[in-house]
């Protein structure tokens, strides 16, 4: 347990791995000349056996001193037994190198030295280091880029995941490369080059597209998608409806619900692209801004989603249509069809109103009163735009558990309080 907690330590910096990797191989204890001599008597003791048995013994005599506590001897026999058979191409004995060299991590005087040598020796016998030793390696490696991201060091994260991927053979975890390329392609989104990262979901593309693993073929979908989003974010709109496209023709059909979710969230995209608009979310929100984009193309995407996914019995798909059919009834407002619009609302209702989950219910909610409030706009406090408010408030103010349900039901209270204050003068009349 000991030694499992020493190689998972938490890791600081990773900017130096490289050169302490090296100054570490080759450095000796500062010592004095007796103590020197004596070692390398003890040490010149073992020139007699057989190679793979002389580093054997150094490695048992180095594991020895660790246990006993002296760790700044151990380092010396290792580094010995390193600079004796470093090169020795025998799989025995770059076992045993292997082994020493973990040992020196678990002595290293820091998490920035300890990772250095796994890092080496991942690099110099990862292919006769068993399964499990690498998978501990590989996931320091990772848990050290993961915390120099959280901290905003994208830059020093970087190199550990194309250590990662340049390191990777096809007898490892696919997933470990496949991550290891996808998060190269978020830092460097985070680092503001859109190109560098396209160029990382694009290898990601070229190097995993045929895996069969679920696990990989998902980090694959979500790279395309990814690569959609930036060039989106860079105004290349037809080269990111193109990657969504790819989305929804790999995975629409998928029997895995998550993917054919992925592919409508493509679509999803790819129609409010084709729109430029943007509507938001709260039911408040007034909506003065018009779209820019092609409607009717946006329109025509977010039908082909109904049409295509509107059975589909997935809660996850079932919500995303009905997010859909929000964006279409918003478009068509925001387009000067208001009329197409509340017909959309009254289809989303009609779809959803008797479902029990509460994604469902706050798009009803939603649906609701974005209907009340573009009724009073065309007709002013009209009985129709009072009873879409009445409808919201029946169905859903006894909710009190909800947050987003009773905030709903609070503005629509006051937009219904607004309709009949404004029909009071004209009643007057």
């Amino acid at each position: 347990m000991a030694k499992a907690a020493a190689r998972q330590r938490p890791f600081r910096t990773i900017a130096l791995l490289a050169c302490v990797a090296l100054a570490m191989s080759a450095c000796k204890t500062v010592r004095g000349p007796e103590a020197e001599t004596k070692d390398s008597r003890e040490l010149a003791t073992y020139t007699h056996l057989e190679p793979e048995a002389a580093a054997k013994e150094l490695f048992d005599k180095g594991q020895a001193l660790i246990r006993q506590g002296k760790k700044q001897e151990a380092i010396t026999v290792l580094n010995e037994l390193d600079r004796r058979f470093g090169q020795d191409p025998r799989r025995s004995v770059r076992a045993i190198l292997a082994q020493a060299l973990s040992l020196k991590a678990e002595a290293a005087a820091t998490p920035t030295e300890s990772l250095a040598i796994q890092a080496e020796i991942n690099r110099r016998y990862g292919g006769d280091i068993d399964s499990a030793q690498r998978r501990q390696i590989i996931t320091a490696m990772f848990s050290q880029a993961a915390a120099l991201g959280k901290e905003g060091n994208f830059s020093a994260a970087i190199p550990i995941y194309k250590e990662i991927e340049q390191s990777y053979r096809d007898n490892d975890d696919k997933s470990w490369g496949a991550w290891a390329i996808f998060y190269q392609g978020d830092l460097q989104r985070q680092l503001r080059n859109p190109k560098a990262a396209v160029a990382a979901y694009e290898r990601l593309d070229q190097r995993f597209s045929q895996e069969s693993d679920p696990a990989v073929r998902t980090i694959v979908a979500d790279g395309l998608s990814k690569k959609g989003e930036t060039l989106a974010e860079q105004g290349d709109v037809r080269a990111a409806i193109a990657a969504y496209e790819e989305v929804a023709r790999r995975y629409a059909e998928d029997r895995d619900a998550g993917f054919r979710l992925r592919a409508v969230r493509a679509l999803y995209a790819k129609g409010v692209l084709l729109g430029k608009q943007g509507t938001g979310e709260d039911p408040g929100n007034e909506f003065q801004s018009r779209p820019t984009g092609d409607t009717a193309a946006a329109v025509a995407v977010y039908d082909d989603i109904v049409l295509r996914f509107g059975r589909d019995r997935d809660s996850g798909i079932r919500n995303a249509v009905g997010a859909t059919l929000l964006k279409k009834s918003e478009t068509l407002r925001l387009s000067g069809d208001d009329r197409g619009s509340i017909a959309i609302y009254d289809e989303i209702v009609g779809r959803f109103g008797n479902d029990d989950v509460q994604a469902s219910r706050v798009l009803v909610a939603t649906t609701l009163f974005r209907k009340g409030q573009t009724l009073g706009r065309l007709e002013g406090p009209s009985p129709a735009a009072i009873a879409a408010f009445d409808e919201l408030i029946r169905r859903f103010a006894p909710d009190t558990t909800n947050p987003n349900l009773r905030k709903i039901v609070g503005q629509a209270v006051l937009a219904r309080q607004k309709l009949i204050a404004d029909a009071a003068p004209m009643n007057d009349n």
